[in-house]
């Protein structure tokens, strides 16, 4: 499969661009930090929220599977409450949403005892050192043993954790080229990954390939698959309805739209900010020039491929 190499390496190129644990080895009784808590979504599902980003958890007769691992300065606080809250004593999957700092610091931690599982381009952003947006401090690389050791390309996979039916499939060229939505169907808990943001604007991290039109065309995927009872877990903020991902999709749908008529105005992006063009949605998502800024120039390499 040469794409991924391949466009990894013409994004690169025009952007210029702890030890290994178990659940099982951390004692029984801990305090866990003021910022991390916990909800239940239903038999033998569980939100853990204050780790750098929302976590999902499944109790099977094995262990848990975790959604997301969030940062690593948390990991170690996180993986014990996951301990105290489910009562498993181990890890035996986690899921990278994708590649950034929030989604994979509890890699190394779990390394050699937990499956990884992610978009094959998510394993691939981990080998060098990129950019996270906005600060664009590099991240990276993991150590291969930290890296997803268990990758897919297109087609949703499905799989079983205990009588939980599982479907885990890819969102193209999104939030990043890796995004990664996961689907636990009995409970009808829908994880969306980076696209979705209940807390602010999402980022559009268009150096590795995310863009305004995929962030649009994930969220019509992710409301194809929820129905009028699904909780949907976005990466940040509280959970979400159908009807939220629909008013989402919606609005980027309108955002892109604006922004593709700048675009073909030969607009930069300092003009485009200055038209405001997500100003109706501010009062509910907050101030938008970041993301309008972000979202504008993931539009070059697909409406400006000579910019």
């Amino acid at each position: 499969m040469k794409y991924p190499l391949d466009r990894r390496s013409f994004i690169k190129t025009v952007t210029g661009a702890a030890a290994v644990v178990s659940l099982g080895q951390l004692p029984a009784a801990f305090a866990t930090g003021p910022q991390l808590s916990s909800q239940s979504l239903g038999d033998n599902l569980w939100l853990f929220t204050g780790a750098g980003c929302n976590v999902v958890a499944c109790k099977d007769s094995d262990g848990v599977a975790l959604v997301d691992g969030g940062l690593e300065a948390q990991s170690k606080e996180l993986l014990r409450r996951v301990q105290k809250d489910t009562g498993a004593d181990r890890v035996h999957t986690l899921f990278n949403t994708h590649w950034h700092p929030q989604q994979t610091g509890s890699n190394e931690r779990l390394a050699g005892t937990a499956t990884i599982i992610a978009h094959e381009n998510t394993r691939l952003w981990l080998e060098y050192a990129n950019p996270v947006p906005p600060q664009n401090k590099p991240y990276g690389p993991l150590p291969a043993k930290a890296r997803p050791d268990k990758t897919f390309y297109w087609d949703s996979v499905k799989t079983q954790f205990g009588d939980e039916p599982v479907e885990y499939g890819y969102l193209p060229q999104a939030h990043t080229d890796g995004d990664v939505y996961v689907f636990f169907r009995k409970s009808n808990v829908l994880v969306t990954g980076g696209p979705v943001s209940n807390q602010g604007w999402p980022i559009i991290d268009y150096r590795t390939g995310g863009w305004i039109m995929g962030l649009d065309d994930a969220l019509k995927t992710l409301v194809g698959l929820a129905d009028d009872n699904t909780k949907v877990v976005p990466a940040n903020g509280p959970v979400m309805t159908k009807a939220d991902l629909v008013a989402q999709q919606r609005m980027y749908a309108d955002i892109g739209g604006q922004l593709g008529r700048f675009m073909r105005q030969s607009l930069g992006p300092d003009e485009v900010i200055a038209k405001a063009p997500a100003a109706a949605y501010e009062a509910k998502m907050g101030d938008s020039k970041l993301f309008v800024d972000q979202a504008f120039r993931s539009l070059w390499g697909h409406m400006a491929p000579d910019a």
